[in-house]
Parts: structure tokens; C-alpha cells; sequence
């Protein structure tokens, strides 16, 4: 009773609990599938999203496709598969190869098939009753328990890239100059147009699928240029090559071409080549290197010959002034001589015999000035020159000889000084030239008229003569070099006809120009010269020599030259002038009369043997007791390099023969104006 009553109240008890715990599971569970229907109803949401994207993405797409199961029934489709595929929305189930299309794609069920045993994608370019062209992709569909349950059809308008490559087929093809080849990637020729036929001599047949190799030169190959053409055109996006090739027939050719690598999707697919025979071309580079090659020898040749010719000259010069230096020495000799200062007959053959040496040393000089021009080797050393003062000096110092061959020499000059920039023996020579051949050319009973006129920024100088004219055919040519108007056979006048030609080259130099006119024949005739005034304020240089002169009596003078005429001739001359005078026949004979004692001057030939006048000044500048005497040199190399480096070597002065003796007085009076006093 009591017991029992206690052991149903634990019973109920127990109970209680456990319906307590199957409350609390019961919640628990109700709370799971509160999370589990939440749970779900998201993945419905967002499967719901995923299919509207799908639903979207699929409408929007511009690419054609088309969803099927493994029986090629369809599941679904872009709008625009309907442009292919006479579809409708109830089409769906049915299968796709009952569908009509217009594709030409009779293969479309096999890659289907295909697509499905090899698990990979098929590819094809189809194209369309309309003309259009499409890249056809079959590709298994693969659902996410990894099972294939269908393949997705997808077609990609190519149309645009179909007709670029058939254009750029239809250009290769048509393309006759230019070989153009493409090869793949381990090298082997894909497609071959008719420029490379012509090119090359293969035909298509013969090289597709033959290593690109072959259209190389041997030694090519050998050394690998193939592969690194290639290598180039890859790492580098173009490969330039101008080489020589090989054709079929084996001949070479030399190609100018370019390699470019092929491209497909970013992925390199091979290579293409065009390349142009340039065969022609190169022969003709060739030849005319070779050509080059001959003129650049011939120039050389030339050169060394007008260096040569220069030489020439100059020795010739040397060797012409020596003896002119010797008749001009003996003549101004003859002059001071007293048994001969009463004689006139003696006095008027000394005078010749001076202005003769003047003219023959002048042509001389003509012809070394006329090598100087034409080798570009005659420079100017130009100042402000009163053109006047040295027109007028030169007049009087020609009257003499123009009288004595009857012609009267008159002159009509500006008050002023005309001052010209110009090298002031230059312009000596052109007045020299001009007056020396109107008066050659005038005959006894004539007139020379010299005139000097301001024109602009000009000076014109006019040198009129009533000679013998020129002829109007022969009026062109006066100014050439060994020109003269009157012929060969007939010339009672002389000359090399040079001076005119120096005459018109040495006012070209200086900016000028020249010309001559003549009535004709007897009629006398006109040079006229212009050269540009000077812009500056400085005055004309002065002659030289001029300038009070020192007295020469009691000086010593060491006079050396291994020509003992020259000399004695020296000697005496300078004794006239109350000079001490010491001979030596060389350089070695030189430097033993300065052991022996002082000069106030010294005075040295150049081209001397064994020991020359530049080698004696350097010893004679080791002596004590010639360290400080000024050295002169007389010689017959006159150039003006000569000049130059004899003033620079250090000779005090350079003395050309033939030296008149006024010219000689004015340059031991200026070198001993340093060094008064006997030595």
C-alpha cells in the first residue's frame, strides 16, 4: 500500500522526467528544422538567383549555343542559336539532330560522339548558307558529381578574321616580288606563295613540309642562323635578316627579308617569312664598291702624283732661282761696280738683265701659285691694304721698263686711300700680272691707263691698254690657264699665258671677280678686278723694308751656301756696303768660323748637304757664341709652308731668290737693328 503508492509516485516521477528530456529533444529538433527550412529556403533563393543569372547570361550571350544530354536531346538555348538552328521553345526534349539548320556541318553527330568517348573538346570552322563562317566547339558537360551529362555546342562568328586571313591568302597569292612563307614551329613550311616560287624556283608541291633550312646558304646552317632567326623573331617580335639564300638551282641570292612569329590566341603557333630578291641590287652595291674602291685609289694616286707635281715644282723652283739669284747678285754687282757707274751702256744692260730676272722669277712663282690653288693649298693672310699707295708703287717701279718699250704708263687713282681687306702680296701680284701684260701687249707709241674707282662696297681696279685687243671668240678663254689670244705658231710676245689665270683664281679667293673686255682686234683692251673694301679702321700695312735703314758699315756678316759663285758674289756685294764679310761653303765650315769668333748676322741657305740651314740654326743656337744672333735664311723653296716653317724654326727673316739688293739691305738693316754695334 503505502510502499506501493511510494514506488508509483517515483514511476510517475521518472516519467515526468522523461517527458521532460522528450520536451526538450522535441525543441531541439523543432529548432534544427526551424535552421534546416531557413537553410533551404536560401539555397532556393539563391538557386533561384543562379537561374535567373543563367536565365539573363543565356539571353544576353551573342554567341550561339545549345545545351544536350548525352541522347543529343536539347535542354536549353541562346537566343541566338536560332539564327543557326530552326529552334522553338518546344523543342526542347527533342533531338538536336532532328532540328534543321543552316550550317554546312555534316559532321556535327560524330564530333558529338567523339566529344563524348574522348572526354575532350572538338573543334571545326563550319560555315553558313549566308556565307558567313563559325568556329564550332563541341564540348562535354561535365555536372558537379563529375558525371558527363550532355556536351555544350557553341558557335563563334569568324566571319570577320575569315575573310582578313583569305585577303591576306589572296594578297600572298597575288604577290609576285615578295616570297612570303610560314612554317611551324619545329620549322617545317606550311604555305608557299607564287612570290616564293619566283623567288626560291620551288614549287608549292615540292617544299610544304620541308624544313625552312633548305632555303638557306650552307655555312648558314652550320653555324645555326636558322635557329637563331627564330629565336630572334620570337624574343623579340620580328626578326630583320638581309643574307644571302639558296635557290633550287643553287644559286644564290640576296634576300632582304623579316621573320614574324604566328600567334594564336596568345599562343605560338609559327612562324612566317617574306622576303624580297634584292640579288640585282647587291651586284650593283658591289660594283659600285668596287668602283669606289678604284676612284678612292685613283684619288690616292692623284693626290700622292700632286703632292709629287708640288715637290717638283718646288725643287725646280729651288733650282731655277739659284742661278737667277746668281745673274740678279752679278747684276746689281755690275751696278755698284765704280769702273762701271760712267758706263751707261753697262748700266743699261745691268737694268735688262734685272727686269729680265724679275719676269722669269715671277712666272715661276705663277706656276707654284697655280699648284697652290688647285690643291687648295695657297692661303691669304688678309689686313686692311692701301690699295692705292701699292698701285702707285708698283706703276713707278714699271715706268722704267714700259718706257723703254715705248708705252706710256699713266694712272688715275682716288685722292683717298682705297684700303681693300686682302693679302697684301697677293694684291701686288694681281696688279703685277695685269700691268705685265698690258704692257707686253701694247706696242711702242701705246698707253697703259691704271684706274682705281669706289663702287659699293667694292674697289675696282681698271687696268686699260691701246694694244693689239682681243678677238671676241678668244675674249671667253683669256682667263684660262695656258691660254693666250694669239696662236701657237704666231706668238711674238711670250709667256706661258698663266698670269691672267693667277690673276682671276687670287681675286677669286679673295671674294672678288675679274673681267676683260675688247672692242676687237686692235682696239685695245680692259681688265677690270673687284675686291671687297675693308670694314675696319686699321691702316695699310707698310711695305717692307721701308723705315729709315740702319748703318751696315762695320757690321760682320757670316754668309754661308755651298755654291762658292753665290758667295764671292755676296761677299762683294755686301763689302759695297762697308760690311766685314765671312765665307763658308757648309754648315760644318759654319760653325767652325763661329768658334773662331762673333757675328753681328748670320745669313744660310736651306738646301744645303749633309747638314741643311734648319739643322745648322738649331746648332748654332747650342753655341755661345751664336746663341743670340739673328739668322737669316736665302733660298729658292719659297712656298709658303717654307716660309712658315723657317719663321717658325726661327730665322729671322726668309729671303726668296732671286733677291734684288735692296730687299736683301732691308733685312740684315732690320734683323741687326736688335744687335747694334760690331760684333
Amino acid at each position: 500500500s503505502n510502499e506501493e503508492l511510494q514506488a508509483i509516485n517515483e514511476e510517475l516521477r521518472s516519467t515526468t522526467e522523461e517527458l521532460e528530456t522528450s520536451k526538450e529533444e522535441l525543441q531541439s529538433i523543432n529548432e534544427e528544422l526551424i535552421t534546416v527550412n531557413h537553410e533551404l529556403k536560401t539555397k532556393v533563393e539563391e538557386t533561384s538567383k543562379i537561374n535567373d543569372d543563367l536565365q539573363n547570361l543565356i539571353a544576353s550571350t551573342d554567341i550561339a549555343t545549345v545545351f544536350v544530354d548525352r541522347a543529343m536531346s536539347i535542354k536549353r538555348y541562346t537566343p541566338h542559336a536560332t539564327r543557326l538552328f530552326n529552334l522553338i521553345p518546344t523543342d526542347v526534349g527533342r533531338s538536336l539532330l532532328d532540328i534543321t539548320h543552316k550550317l554546312d556541318y555534316d559532321r556535327l553527330s560524330d564530333d558529338a560522339t567523339e566529344a563524348f568517348q574522348s572526354l575532350r573538346m572538338i573543334e571545326r570552322e563550319v560555315s553558313s548558307q549566308a556565307g558567313k563562317w563559325y568556329l564550332a566547339r563541341v564540348l562535354p558537360y561535365r555536372t558537379t558529381e563529375d558525371r558527363i551529362d550532355g556536351a555544350v555546342l557553341t558557335f563563334v562568328d569568324i566571319t570577320s578574321r575569315r575573310k582578313a586571313e583569305e585577303t591576306m591568302r589572296l594578297i600572298a597569292e597575288s604577290t609576285k616580288d615578295y616570297a612570303i612563307v610560314t612554317f611551324e614551329l619545329d620549322g617545317r613550311i606550311g604555305t608557299w606563295n607564287q612570290g616564293a616560287e619566283k623567288v626560291f624556283g620551288y614549287g608549292e608541291a615540292e617544299v610544304i613540309g620541308q624544313p625552312v633550312a633548305l632555303l638557306f646558304v650552307p655555312e648558314d646552317r652550320e653555324s645555326g642562323i636558322v635557329a637563331e632567326e627564330l629565336r630572334r623573331a620570337r624574343d623579340e617580335g620580328r626578326a630583320e635578316d638581309d643574307r644571302w639564300h639558296l635557290r633550287k638551282d643553287g644559286t644564290r641570292i640576296f634576300c632582304s627579308g623579316i621573320t614574324s612569329p604566328l600567334y594564336d590566341d596568345g599562343r605560338l603557333i609559327g612562324y612566317a617569312k617574306i622576303a624580297r630578291d634584292l640579288t640585282g641590287s647587291k651586284r650593283l652595291e658591289h660594283e659600285r664598291e668596287r668602283q669606289l674602291g678604284e676612284e678612292t685609289a685613283m684619288r690616292t694616286e692623284a693626290q700622292a702624283a700632286s703632292e709629287l707635281k708640288d715637290e717638283f715644282l718646288a725643287v725646280m723652283s729651288h733650282e731655277l732661282k739659284n742661278p737667277l739669284n746668281l745673274i740678279q747678285l752679278n747684276a746689281e754687282l755690275l751696278v755698284r761696280l765704280p769702273e762701271a757707274r760712267e758706263l751707261p751702256s753697262v748700266q743699261r744692260a745691268a737694268d735688262i738683265i734685272r727686269r729680265t730676272v724679275i719676269s722669269q722669277a715671277q712666272i715661276i712663282d705663277d706656276l707654284l701659285d697655280l699648284s697652290r690653288i688647285n690643291t687648295g693649298k695657297l692661303a691669304l693672310n688678309r689686313s686692311a691694304v692701301d690699295w692705292s699707295a701699292s698701285i702707285d708703287t708698283i706703276v713707278s717701279s714699271m715706268r722704267s721698263d714700259a718706257a723703254a718699250r715705248g708705252v706710256t704708263l699713266a694712272t688715275d687713282l682716288e685722292g683717298e686711300a682705297v684700303r681693300v681687306d686682302a693679302d697684301p702680296v697677293r694684291v701686288e701680284q694681281i696688279v703685277w700680272n695685269l700691268l705685265t701684260n698690258a704692257v707686253k701687249f701694247t706696242p711702242s707709241g701705246g698707253r697703259v691707263t691704271v684706274r682705281l674707282r669706289r663702287e659699293g662696297e667694292l674697289a675696282r681696279l681698271e687696268v686699260e691698254d691701246t694694244g693689239r685687243g682681243i678677238d671676241g671668240d678668244a675674249l671667253p678663254h683669256v682667263f684660262e690657264m695656258f691660254k693666250q689670244a694669239e696662236p701657237v705658231g704666231s706668238r711674238v710676245h711670250g709667256g706661258l699665258g698663266i698670269g691672267l689665270a693667277v690673276v682671276k683664281h687670287l681675286t677669286a679667293l679673295h671674294g672678288g671677280r675679274v673681267e676683260a673686255a675688247s672692242k676687237g682686234l686692235g682696239q685695245g683692251s680692259t681688265f677690270s678686278v673687284w675686291l671687297p673694301l675693308s670694314q675696319s679702321g686699321a691702316r695699310a700695312q707698310d711695305d717692307a723694308g721701308a723705315g729709315p735703314r740702319q748703318s751696315l758699315a762695320g757690321r760682320r756678316v757670316l754668309v754661308v751656301d755651298d755654291e762658292q759663285v753665290s758667295v764671292d758674289t755676296l761677299r762683294r756685294l755686301l763689302e759695297t756696303e762697308g760690311m766685314e764679310v765671312v765665307q763658308a761653303a757648309s754648315s760644318a765650315d759654319a760653325l767652325q768660323q763661329v768658334g773662331n769668333g762673333r757675328f753681328d748676322v748670320i745669313l744660310t741657305d736651306i738646301a744645303m748637304p749633309q747638314m741643311d740651314g734648319h739643322e745648322l740654326l738649331r746648332a748654332l743656337r747650342r753655341h755661345k757664341n751664336s746663341k743670340h744672333v739673328p739668322v737669316l735664311a736665302l733660298t729658292g723653296f719659297a712656298r709658303p709652308a717654307d716660309v712658315k716653317r723657317a719663321l717658325d724654326a726661327g730665322f729671322r727673316a726668309h729671303l726668296a731668290k732671286p733677291v734684288s739688293m735692296e730687299r736683301l739691305l732691308a733685312a740684315l738693316d732690320e734683323a741687326l737693328v736688335a744687335a747694334p754695334g760690331p760684333g
